[in-house]
């Protein structure tokens, strides 16, 4: 299996406990160095997922989590497609905090505060995926799936600053969002019970695919 953008080896590690050979590729050395940290049994390379440095027919499978709002969609569906071989499937997910969430609606504020245009998210997945309902993927599916997680505040913080975004753009502003979302949030050993849905992309690799 093939776990594009791979970021930390979140995905790889579940795909490798379910007894997969598992490939990473991520475009950012430091989310690599912590994906081969967490997942020994794994390979990861470095690259980029609008040209995948791999052979047509290469893998069984693909996955993308959390990653395709980075991506310029179209070409590196092509090049998922592309490397997959036929009949093989193609899993992209996001998820997100529900509108009206008490997290999100404190991400957004603490955003403002340290003078982010707003908050990091990633693309309305319902209304701008237009690359996977143009492709030539069969048996397409969406669905979503809500998801509740009950964590605490001091590890909401630690999401936050490890996320792709924040590795990226590190610096004083990075900084303020986290002091302000801590301040708003409480204590590190708060409880916290966020309210999430995924919306999952599902489809096959054709015989005819271009």
């Amino acid at each position: 299996m093939l776990d594009i953008a791979c970021g930390t080896g979140l995905v790889s590690s579940e795909l490798v406990a379910r007894h997969a050979r598992v490939t990473g590729i991520d475009a950012s050395e430091p989310m690599l160095g912590a994906a081969r940290r967490r997942v020994l049994e794994a390979t990861f390379v470095h690259g980029d997922a609008e040209e995948l440095p791999f052979p047509n027919d290469s893998f069984d499978a693909a996955t993308s989590a959390q990653a395709y709002h980075w991506l310029d969609a179209e070409r590196a569906l092509r090049e998922t497609m592309r490397v997959v071989r036929p009949g093989g499937m193609v899993a992209i997910w996001w998820k997100e905090l529900l509108r009206g969430d008490a997290a999100r609606l404190f991400r957004e504020e603490a955003a403002r505060e340290a003078g982010m245009e707003h908050a990091p998210r990633p693309m309305n997945v319902l209304g701008d995926f237009h690359a996977f309902d143009g492709s030539a993927l069969v048996d397409q599916r969406l669905r979503v799936i809500p998801w509740a997680v009950d964590t605490t505040v001091g590890e909401f913080l630690g999401y936050e600053r490890s996320r792709a975004w924040s590795i990226e753009d590190r610096g004083p502003r990075l900084d303020a969002y986290l002091e302000g979302l801590a301040r708003m949030l409480g204590a590190p050993d708060t409880p916290l019970s966020l309210a999430y849905v995924h919306l999952l992309y599902l489809g096959r690799v054709s015989a005819g695919r271009s």
